[in-house]
């Protein structure tokens, strides 16, 4: 049984988190962020899939080569992505500096950035405010660290739950920012931006931790869009420090399985949250594939019309405008017969047999004014299905995102 719990990031046995304002933003708002193990975890993390990264990005990957890491520091405001080699030796400085201040090795920091792509990062007032952010770690940190990493979030994200394994109680926890450039595509080294931290205590060999992060991310992050616009510094990190001392939790056991459905459903609360939570969003909505021919199909069809503009537009208008789906899912890459789809707008099936079913227009005008939206695209030709979630597109979004920088 899983259980939800309060607590966030610092839910586990052994974390802390803080998170103070070092004067990146111009709004005084909190701006730098800290999350700490008083053990040495296994590690473990995705990252976008932009081929331009920033700067953090590509120092994680270097500091998780050896699958280990104890501290997350995180500054809100300046994304340091095309920046240079200063921008390098700026997340390079973040990391040794904070590990300095925690007695730790510096590749067992690690770095995310999130806000302005572009500008030089004030790596000055970080370090100045690095002494502050460490003496206030705590126990309870977690609401000052979710606050402390976002940028255009009207809220704070977090999540925690607890579960049995054998006789040991484990728990996991996150935090996570992202409202807007919001169109993950994250890959194992194997995506304003989304990130998330990740903490559990439980006792994971790494290659059940990395496989359980793999498969929630597919199915929660990897599964929504906002804006169709993928983030240069998105990324998942997840921590586990083995203080709930259970029986080491490995691949193919019931074990593994009830982890991976921990994390899933954190995750997965954590990115429905992003979604009502986006830019200027005033719909949340579910769309959902069945029936493809494959996997891969009902994922690119669910994608497809959850990313298209007209589809957006025509939730926030109150418009049903189902061929509006039909197109997105004819140009998805999916495999489609115009004859054998069916299209439903909450409980109303809309087109059926290749061509309409007539409905009284209030009926489906009602089902576009909700603020939760479901849709449903049968392909009719396979056993697969995937679901996806979007906002719709209003124009205080392009209010937002016309003056993001001014």
């Amino acid at each position: 049984m899983i259980r939800i719990i309060h607590g966030g990031v610092t839910a586990p046995t052994g974390f802390k988190a803080h998170g103070i304002t070092c004067g990146i933003k111009r709004s005084k708002k909190k701006d730098l962020a800290l999350v700490v193990s008083d053990k040495l975890c296994d590690a473990a993390g995705v990252f976008t899939s932009n081929k331009v990264q920033a700067s953090c990005v590509v120092v994680n990957k270097d500091h998780l080569r050896d699958a280990k890491a104890q501290a997350i520091v995180c500054n809100s405001g300046n994304a340091n992505c095309m920046t240079g080699e200063p921008g390098f030796e700026n997340t390079r400085s973040m990391a040794s500096a904070t590990a300095r201040h925690l007695g730790l090795k510096k590749k067992n920091v690690l770095v995310a950035s999130t806000g302005v792509i572009g500008q030089p990062l004030p790596i000055t007032k970080i370090l100045r405010g690095l002494p502050e952010l460490v003496k206030g770690l705590n126990r309870h940190g977690s609401d000052d660290a979710a606050a402390a990493i976002l940028t255009t979030d009207k809220q704070t994200k977090q999540m925690a739950v607890e579960f049995n394994v054998g006789k040991r109680r484990v728990r996991l926890g996150a935090i996570c920012k992202g409202s807007g450039m919001l169109h993950p595509q994250m890959q194992s080294p194997k995506h304003a931006t989304m990130l998330c931290f990740v903490s559990t205590d439980a006792v994971i060999s790494h290659a059940a931790l990395r496989s359980a992060l793999e498969r929630a991310i597919e199915k929660t992050f990897n599964s929504i869009t906002v804006d169709g616009d993928m983030s240069t510094n998105d990324m998942v990190l997840i921590l586990a420090n083995g203080m709930a001392q259970n029986r080491v939790i490995v691949e193919k056991t019931p074990e593994f399985r009830l982890f991976c459905k921990a994390l899933e459903m954190v995750c997965l609360v954590l990115a429905k949250q992003m979604i009502k939570d986006a830019e200027g969003a005033t719909k949340f909505v579910e769309i959902t594939v069945r029936r493809a021919a494959t996997s891969e199909d009902a994922r690119l069809a669910a994608k497809a019309v959850a990313s298209s503009n007209l589809v957006k537009c025509a939730l926030f208008g109150c418009d049903p405008n189902w061929g509006r789906i039909a197109a997105a899912t004819g140009y998805s890459g999916a495999s489609v017969d115009p004859w054998k789809l069916t299209i439903q707008l909450g409980r109303e099936i809309v087109l059926k047999n290749g061509g309409r079913v007539k409905k009284d227009a209030s009926i489906l005008n009602c089902i576009f004014a909700k603020k939760n939206i479901r849709i449903v695209v049968d392909l009719g030709l396979g056993k697969y299905a995937a679901t996806c979630y979007t906002s719709d597109l209003s124009t205080n979004y392009v209010r937002i995102n016309s003056a993001y920088r001014t």
